[in-house]
């Protein structure tokens, strides 16, 4: 199993069922990833101890990897956090959180007010501390009433015992599944889940996915085959592409009971396309200029496709990988997307001026050019029909560059290619 999780993401302090202790975990997944900015629910993770090299299998959406979706499900706690109108707020001896519907300052004093839904607003006056810091913007689990929701890295707060801790695992003793939680004061308190959060039973969940896989996928259950552990389902066998690969392991994300889904799934394509082909219908794909991506890197070899590009934080590509799984002869795809800092004003200035300048060029009407900026160089990326038709646009867009470096991607082709 270790062999195929091949790429670091981060460490963890987690709970060794082993060393049955909390110690550091390196996690690996199968493709690299960055968890900057969050990563995206259902990717498998292997945690892999630092001590005994004991692992096990979780999921990205059991971890808190500080995604902003999950900020409206946690609470702010009065006195250890910065409070904002709309948030979720905890004052210590209350029942339960009240949402904040106003923060008011003076020089000495601030003034909040929470409103619950069945009751009466209430009014906070506390003296203002301009420079209040939090461990947590993101504010805390309340336990146990959260406990079902609890992700792995939650910082917690432990309503009936006034302390708090961070979750370091989820556990199974054989027959209940537990909240591994590491208490401020050191202790390592277990907490067994609510009943609607334990694993389905591992032969009980077999049968549901068989039934459902005949039902949805009657031509394909000859060919895949398939174990099922904790709620986690390990996937093997041959499809002719990776869409319906995709398609498989998306269906069994959403069967309620599966914690997620490890695929040992081989792509078999029923045309044989070469590499430099592939990487021909890929890059056709990434020059549409419709795709916010720029600044990409493509590599094939033996049908296994990676595609690195750059984004701006407000032009997500969310077609982008359906686009690339629509093309025949892919055994494997991985799609990085790396979130580009935003550009100055000065780039933008610069951008439009080469872009402007390369439409307007007589002999440029038939090429396909995008002109973007990362970091402090200006890229050009697409395609041309020659040589000359490169260089053309190589110094049109350099004399509208003033000294910021140039880099010319173009890719020149034939027309019969385009």
């Amino acid at each position: 199993m270790r062999k195929a999780f091949l790429y670091p993401i981060t460490s963890e302090l987690l709970f060794c069922r082993r060393c049955q202790k909390v110690c550091f975990h390196q996690i690996f997944a199968r493709e690299p990833y960055s968890i900057r900015g969050g990563i995206r629910p259902h990717i498998p993770l292997l945690c892999s101890c630092d001590i005994c090299a004991t692992y096990f299998i979780a999921f990205s959406h059991e971890f808190n990897f500080f995604c902003d979706s999950h900020k409206t499900e946690y609470s702010k706690i009065l006195g250890y956090n910065r409070i904002v109108p709309g948030n979720w707020l905890y004052v210590k001896g209350t029942p339960r959180p009240g949402k904040v519907k106003g923060v008011f300052h003076s020089a000495t004093e601030e003034i909040i007010v929470i409103s619950y839904n069945n009751g009466p607003d209430q009014k906070i006056e506390r003296p203002f501390n301009e420079n209040e810091v939090e461990e947590y913007p993101q504010g805390y689990r309340l336990l146990p009433a959260q406990s079902g929701q609890a992700l792995i890295g939650d910082p917690i707060y432990h309503v009936p015992r006034d302390l708090f801790g961070k979750v370091v695992g989820m556990v199974s003793d054989g027959e209940k599944e537990k909240l591994a939680i590491l208490l401020e004061n050191k202790t390592l308190l277990f907490m067994t889940l609510p009943e609607a959060y334990q694993t389905t039973p591992n032969a009980q969940l077999y049968e549901i996915i068989r039934f459902k896989l005949k039902e949805a996928f009657p031509e394909l259950i000859p060919s895949i085959s398939y174990e099922v552990a904790q709620g986690i389902v390990y996937i093997k066998g041959n499809v002719p592409n990776i869409r319906i690969k995709k398609e498989i392991l998306q269906f069994l994300e959403k069967i309620p009971a599966v914690r997620g889904a490890v695929d040992f799934i081989k792509v078999e394509p029923s045309v044989s396309v070469s590499d430099d082909l592939l990487k021909l219908k890929v890059l056709s794909v990434l020059e549409d200029l419709s795709l916010p991506i720029f600044d990409y890197e493509v590599i094939v070899e033996n049908g296994k496709v990676t595609v690195r590009c750059f984004y701006l934080f407000e032009t997500v590509p969310v077609e982008l990988e359906n686009r690339l799984e629509l093309i025949d002869g892919i055994r494997e795809l991985s799609l990085l997307l790396e979130l580009s800092s935003a550009e100055s004003n000065t780039h933008k200035v610069l951008c439009l001026n080469a872009a402007r300048a390369l439409r307007e060029h007589p002999k440029l009407k038939d090429a396909c050019i995008r002109v973007s900026c990362n970091g402090k160089k200006m890229i050009l990326e697409g395609r041309v029909l020659s040589i000359l038709q490169k260089s053309q646009a190589y110094f049109t867009a350099i004399r509208s560059t003033k000294k910021i470096a140039l880099e010319n991607k173009l890719r020149i082709v034939q027309p019969s290619e385009e």
